[in-house]
């Protein structure tokens, strides 16, 4: 009888210490499962919050991105840049045949002629020239006129003989700038031609053999260059016996005689401004003042150079004999000279 409550004894012991093994073996497993889900959260955790830091820095760029568009300065716009921002804006503001001008431009050119007010018809106090401008190559009823300098320039805006209103150049820019159109109004000012004659244009006619005669002084006569571009870009200017040509947009075959119709054909004077002999180049038909050139020998630094002005004497840029000369005085201001 003592022999079998030892067995039932050590039994009981076995089943005792194998239900606590299972007890331990079970518990443990469960602290370790615990454990890696825990693990597991923290990591997912730890890559939720690089996901949201990496996409906030993603957002923060595009943010950055969207406020770094192109902009236009309208105090440092050269000529064709000029005519194709307004261009660009008559297009949005007024559509019609600007619309049609502008989107013909981007396959092709933006050709800009310059035209009297007699050969256009149209009326205005503006004793400058008509700007009118086109994508096809030939005569349109999309025309400006300027008055003015610098930011501060009015352009007024016609359909041809229709006045669609006058506004100033900042403002174009100024509105060009919030709708982003910077890009557009570059990429179209370098396929800008000023000064073209566009077919059908009624306004052209054959030099006379009247420009055979001298005409101009030597004094302004060669091949001149200037960096007063604003955007450090080089302007020729190039100055003949009978004839001046300007990379930045006027050309003219001058005469001795001040009567013609031809746009093409102007003549010169003589007058002093501001203690400097200016020469005035305006088109036929025109008195001088607004819409002319005005052009004078000159020195600067012990250098021959041609000063080029407004009508109130205000100097548009100095040209100079070299290249090397004009980059070096690029947009220098002179004491003696009135900016």
């Amino acid at each position: 009888m003592k022999h079998k409550l030892t067995v039932l004894v050590a039994i009981s012991a076995a089943l005792t210490l194998a239900g606590c093994s299972q007890t331990t073996q079970s518990n443990t497993q469960s602290s370790q499962s615990s454990q890696s889900k825990t693990s597991k959260v923290a990591k997912n955790s730890s890559d939720n919050s690089n996901t949201s830091t990496a996409s906030s820095n993603t957002s923060t760029a595009n943010s950055k991105n969207k406020d770094t568009y192109t902009k236009l300065s309208a105090s440092k716009m050269d000529y064709k840049t000029t005519a194709s921002a307004i261009a660009v804006y008559a297009a949005q503001k007024y559509g019609d045949t600007w619309e049609i001008a502008v989107n013909a431009a981007k396959q092709g050119n933006l050709g800009v002629a310059f035209r009297s007010k007699d050969a256009t018809g149209i009326t205005s106090d503006n004793d400058g020239y008509v700007y009118e401008v086109s994508g096809t190559g030939k005569s349109s009823n999309a025309r400006y006129m300027l008055a003015g300098d610098g930011a501060d320039k009015q352009v007024t805006i016609f359909v041809k003989q229709r006045n669609l209103g006058t506004t100033s150049l900042k403002d174009i820019v100024a509105y060009l700038n919030q709708k982003n159109d910077a890009d557009l109004v570059k990429q179209l000012a370098e396929k800008t031609q000023l000064n073209v004659k566009l077919a059908g244009d009624e306004d052209t006619q054959k030099i006379t053999n009247n420009s055979s005669a001298s005409v101009i002084p030597s004094s302004l006569q060669g091949t001149w260059y200037t960096a007063d571009t604003g955007n450090g870009n080089i302007d020729t200017l190039t100055v003949t016996d009978n004839k001046i040509n300007d990379e930045a947009g006027f050309s003219m075959n001058v005469k001795a005689k001040t009567s013609g119709s031809s746009t093409s054909d102007g003549y010169m004077k003589q007058t002093t401004i501001n203690g400097i002999s200016f020469y005035s180049f305006t088109n036929m038909g025109q008195t001088p003042g607004q819409g002319s050139t005005y052009l004078a020998p000159h020195t600067e630094d012990g250098q021959s150079v041609i000063v080029s002005a407004n009508s109130n004497g205000r100097t548009n840029a100095v040209y100079w004999k070299s290249e090397a000369l004009a980059k070096k005085n690029s947009n220098k201001q002179f004491s003696d000279l009135k900016y």
